[in-house]
C-alpha cells in the first residue's frame, strides 16, 4: 500500500471520486473538500468549526424545516467517535434553493495509537431515489393488488400497531405461517434492541406524520437467525385523519450491513474507502497493468489483488473480453478525459454487462499516471429493459385477434429467440390428447415438422415430466433436457431426423391460467444448448404465459358474450311467436263466443270451442312454468322435496295424462314396466321430466310409435323414452340440453326450454341424461337415477 501512495495521491483519487468528501480535523475544522462535494453542497471549504455547519451549509433534518441538530450532526458525531452510516440529510442554501437530499456516511480517523485525529464524511445526492420514493408511496394504493405477489417484504399494521396482512415473501423469508403472525404485535419479532428503538423513537412519529423511512431494524426469524432490514412506511388515514393502517417495505440489507460493518471496522481510511466497495474498483498504470483491485473485484473473477499486480487485461480476460477493455483504456490516457460506458464482462453464470466510470488520475504537471475505474453491475437492469420491451410487444400483439390459434400462434412467435430455439403450445380438450396448437421455430422447415411430429405423437398424459405434468400440475417446469416433449422411441424414425436435433435442450413449460383455470401449456427449448433456464427467464415466460392466458380467455368470453346475445334475441323471437299463438287462439273463441250472445250456437259447438279456450290455457300455463322454472335453476332456487314413491305408477299416471295427447298426435304409445321401481324421489319433478320427454317425442316423432320403459339399475332406476321420428344430427346432441336449444327447426313451436329443464332435474336428483339418434332413426333418451 505505501507503494501505491508513492504511484499516486489521495488527494487525486478524492478529487476524482463521483461522492462528496469531506474532512475535518480534531480541531472540528474542514481541512479537505473535495470538487464534488462544492458542486452538490453548492459552496466550497469553511473555516467555520463543524457544530455551525447547519446554519452555513443549510443542513436540514428530513422534515425539511428544522435546521439539523450539531449534536445529531453525522459529522460531529463521527468526530465524538461514532460511526453513523447513511444518514439522511436535507441541504438548502442559496445555491440550492429547491434543495437536495444527501445520503452522508461518516467515520472517526484514528492514528495507530488509536488516538481520535479527525473525522471523513461521504455522501452522494440521492435527490432522485426520494423522488422515486414519493412516486412509489403515491403510486402504493394503484398497486395493492401486487401486494402479496410481489417478490418483496410487506407487511400493514393497524392503528395498535398489529399485524394485519403480511406479504408471500414475508413468510417466505422469516420462515413464518401466516396464522402464526396476524394480530400479533408487529415489534414483536425484531431483537429487544430493535424493539426499543421503534418503540421508543420511531412508532410515536409515524403515528404523527404518518410516515417513516429507511429505518433500520433487525428481525429475528422463525430459526432464530437475524436479518437487517430498513424500513420504509405510509400510513392511511380515516376522514378525522387518524392512522387506521399502514403499508410498509422492508428491504433485506444483511449483506450490505456486514458490507457496512466491515468498513467500519477497517483501521485504513484508503482501505475502507477502497476494498470494501459495494462496487467493483480498480487501478491501472500507463502500461494498463494492475496496480489494484478491490475485495468486490475478487469476489467476481476470483483472482486476488496479488495475483493480478502487474499484468494488463489480456492476462486476465479472453480476448475477446480485453480487446474492446484495453481500446477504452488507451483512448482515456491518450485523450485524458472520464469516460463512462457499458462494458461486458465474464461472470461465473456467463456475460454480464457493468456500466463503469473511468477516469485520469493526473500528477502534478498534469501527467496521466494511472486510470481509476469504478464499474457497477447492470445486467439486471439491461434484463428487465429487455423484458419489459418484449411484454409491451406481446400485449400489443395479443390483443389483435379473437381466434384461440390466430393468438397462441402469435405468442410462440414471440419467445423467438428471445426466450426460444422451439415454442409450442398445447391446449387440452376432455378426454384427448394434448393438441399442438401453435408451433414456432427458428427454423419454419422444422417446425412444420415438430407439428407434424406432435400431431402423431403427441405427449403422453401420464408422463412425470414435460407439458402434460404442467397441465395436471397447474406449475412450471424447468428441466435440463425436453423432457415430456418428443417421444425418444418415435424420434428413432429417420423422418424426424431435423426434430432429433432438438433433443436433450433445457425446456421450460409454464401453464396459461386465467380465472383459477389452465388453458394450456407453453413449452419452451432453450435457444442455447446445455444453458438452462434461469429465474428471470421463468418469471419472464410466466409473465408471458398469464398474459397469453388472459388475452384467450378475454377473447372467449367476448365470443361467448357475443352468443349469449345472439341467443337472447333469439329466444325473444321465439317466446314472443309462442306467446302470441295461444293468445291469438283465444282472441278468436272469445270473439266467436261474443258472436254466439246474438246468434245462439250449438251446444257441442260450443264445448268444442271451450276446450281449444282451455288447450290453450293450458299450453300458455306450460310456457310460464317453465320460464318459471328456468328462473328458479338460475337463482338455485330448484328445492327437491323427496318422498318414497313407485317410479312406474308415476309414469302410468302421466301417461293416461297424456293419452288425449298421444291420440291427437297419432303416435301409438306402448309402456314397459315388468317390476315395480321405488326409491326416493321429487314425485312432481319426476311427473315434470316424463312429460317434457313425451311430450317431445310426440312432437318430432312424425305419428310413429312411443315408447317408454321403466326398469331398475344398478342401485336405481332407469327410465327410456325412445321415438322413431326425425332423429337428431350428432352435432346437435350436446346443445339441445341447453337454454333457448332444439333439435328442430322453430316450426315445430316451443321455446327450447324442456329437455334443459330435464337435466337439471336430473342433475338435481344426482342422476344423468344422454341422447342415442341417428337423422332419421328417431331418438332415444335414458334416464337413469340413484335411488
Amino acid at each position: 500500500m505505501d507503494r501505491l501512495h508513492e504511484s499516486w495521491s489521495l488527494d487525486a483519487i478524492f478529487a476524482s471520486m463521483g461522492e462528496g468528501v469531506l474532512v475535518s480535523d480534531q480541531h472540528r475544522r474542514c481541512v479537505f473538500i473535495n470538487p464534488m462535494a462544492e458542486q452538490l453542497l453548492g459552496m466550497g471549504a469553511t473555516d467555520m468549526p463543524v457544530d455551525r455547519w447547519p446554519e452555513h451549509y443549510g443542513f436540514y433534518l428530513p422534515d425539511q424545516a428544522t435546521l439539523y441538530p450539531p449534536e445529531r450532526l453525522p459529522m460531529l458525531r463521527a468526530l465524538e467517535g461514532e460511526a453513523v452510516n447513511r444518514t439522511e440529510v436535507f441541504l438548502r442554501n442559496a445555491a440550492r434553493p429547491a434543495g437536495t437530499w444527501l445520503l452522508v456516511s461518516s467515520s472517526p480517523v484514528r492514528d495507530e495509537a488509536g488516538e481520535l485525529r479527525g473525522s471523513v464524511s461521504v455522501f452522494n445526492d440521492i435527490t432522485e431515489r426520494k423522488r422515486a420514493e414519493d412516486v412509489l408511496r403515491e403510486g402504493g394504493e394503484k398497486y395493492r393488488s401486487l401486494y402479496n405477489n410481489t417478490p418483496v417484504m410487506m407487511h400493514s399494521i393497524d392503528e395498535r400497531g398489529r399485524l394485519v396482512s403480511v406479504s408471500d415473501c414475508w413468510l417466505s423469508i422469516l420462515g413464518y405461517e401466516r396464522a402464526e403472525v396476524l394480530g400479533h404485535d408487529s415489534v414483536e419479532f425484531l431483537t429487544p434492541e430493535s424493539r426499543r428503538y421503534a418503540r421508543e423513537h420511531i412508532l410515536p412519529v409515524y403515528f404523527k406524520t404518518g410516515e417513516c423511512w429507511n429505518v433500520p431494524y433487525q428481525l429475528v426469524k422463525k430459526d432464530g437467525q437475524p436479518l437487517d432490514v430498513l424500513l420504509s412506511a405510509i400510513a392511511e388515514r380515516d376522514a378525522s385523519g387518524r392512522v387506521v393502517r399502514s403499508l410498509a417495505v422492508l428491504i433485506d440489507v444483511t449483506e450490505q450491513k456486514r458490507a457496512e460493518q466491515a468498513l467500519l471496522e477497517s483501521e485504513k481510511r484508503l482501505k475502507a474507502i477502497l476494498d470494501n466497495a459495494p462496487t467493483v474498483f480498480f487501478l491501472l498504470d500507463r502500461q494498463e497493468r494492475f496496480l489494484f483491485v478491490n475485495r468486490e473485484w475478487e469476489r467476481l473473477f476470483h483472482r486476488t489483488r496479488q495475483q493480478v499486480a502487474g499484468k494488463t487485461v489480456f492476462d486476465v480476460f479472453p480476448a475477446e473480453i480485453a480487446e474492446p477493455l484495453h481500446r477504452a483504456n488507451r483512448d482515456i490516457f491518450q485523450r485524458g478525459a472520464s469516460v463512462e460506458r457499458e462494458e461486458r464482462l465474464w461472470h461465473d453464470d456467463g456475460i454480464h454487462i457493468h456500466l463503469t466510470q473511468k477516469f485520469p488520475l493526473v500528477d502534478a504537471s498534469g501527467e496521466a499516471y494511472a486510470l481509476c475505474g469504478i464499474a457497477t453491475d447492470i445486467t439486471e437492469r439491461k434484463q428487465m429493459e429487455v423484458s419489459q420491451r418484449f411484454l409491451a410487444e406481446a400485449s400489443r400483439e395479443l390483443v389483435t385477434s379473437l381466434d384461440d390459434e390466430t393468438t397462441l400462434q402469435r405468442v410462440a412467435e414471440l419467445t423467438l429467440p428471445l426466450l426460444a430455439e422451439l415454442c409450442v403450445v398445447f391446449v387440452s380438450t376432455d378426454g384427448l390428447p394434448l393438441r399442438p396448437v401453435a408451433v414456432a421455430d427458428r427454423s419454419p422447415a422444422r417446425a412444420a415438422q415438430v407439428r407434424a411430429f406432435l400431431q402423431r405423437h403427441p405427449p403422453a398424459p401420464e408422463s412425470r415430466h414435460g407439458p402434460a405434468r404442467v397441465l395436471a400440475t397447474g406449475r412450471s417446469e424447468a428441466s435440463d433436457a425436453s423432457q415430456g416433449l418428443l417421444d425418444p422411441v418415435a424420434l428413432a424414425d429417420e423422418r424426424w431426423s431435423a426434430v432429433r436435433s432438438l433433443q436433450g435442450r433445457p425446456s421450460l413449460g409454464v401453464p396459461l391460467q386465467a380465472r383459477g383455470r389452465t388453458l394450456g401449456v407453453l413449452f419452451l427449448l432453450s435457444p442455447r444448448p446445455g444453458h438452462a433456464y434461469a429465474p428471470p427467464e421463468l418469471a419472464l415466460a410466466e409473465e408471458l404465459g398469464r398474459r397469453a392466458a388472459m388475452a384467450i380467455d378475454n377473447a372467449r368470453l367476448y365470443c361467448s358474450a357475443q352468443e349469449s346475445i345472439r341467443a337472447r334475441d333469439e329466444f325473444l323471437s321465439i317466446a314472443s311467436h309462442e306467446l302470441k299463438t295461444p293468445l291469438t287462439s283465444m282472441k278468436l273463441r272469445v270473439q266467436q263466443m261474443e258472436s254466439a250472445l246474438a246468434h245462439p250456437l250449438p251446444v257441442g259447438k260450443v264445448s268444442r270451442m271451450l276446450a281449444i279456450f282451455e288447450e290453450q290455457l293450458q299450453r300458455l300455463s306450460l310456457l310460464a312454468e317453465h320460464l318459471l322454472d328456468v328462473s328458479r335453476i338460475h337463482d338455485r332456487q330448484l328445492e327437491l322435496r323427496r318422498e318414497e314413491m313407485d317410479l312406474v305408477t308415476v309414469a302410468r299416471g302421466v301417461a293416461d295424462h297424456l293419452a288425449a295427447q298421444f291420440d291427437k298426435s297419432g303416435s301409438p304409445f306402448e309402456m314397459v314396466a315388468p317390476e315395480p321401481v321405488k326409491g326416493h324421489w321429487d314425485r312432481l319433478r319426476m311427473e315434470q321430466v316424463l312429460v317434457n320427454l313425451l311430450t317431445n317425442a310426440m312432437k318430432y316423432g312424425a305419428g310413429r310409435t312411443i315408447r317408454l320403459e321403466v326398469t331398475r339399475h344398478a342401485r336405481g332406476a332407469r327410465l327410456v323414452v325412445q321415438d322413431h321420428g326425425l332423429g337428431i344430427p350428432l352435432e346437435a346432441q350436446a346443445r339441445i340440453f341447453e337454454r333457448f336449444e332444439r333439435a328442430a327447426s322453430r316450426n315445430y313451436g316451443g321455446l327450447g326450454l324442456g329437455l334443459f329443464i330435464v337435466r337439471q332435474i336430473v342433475d338435481a336428483h344426482g342422476g344423468s341424461i344422454r341422447v342415442e339418434s341417428s337423422p332419421g332413426y328417431g331418438a332415444r333418451f335414458i334416464v337413469e337415477l340413484p335411488a
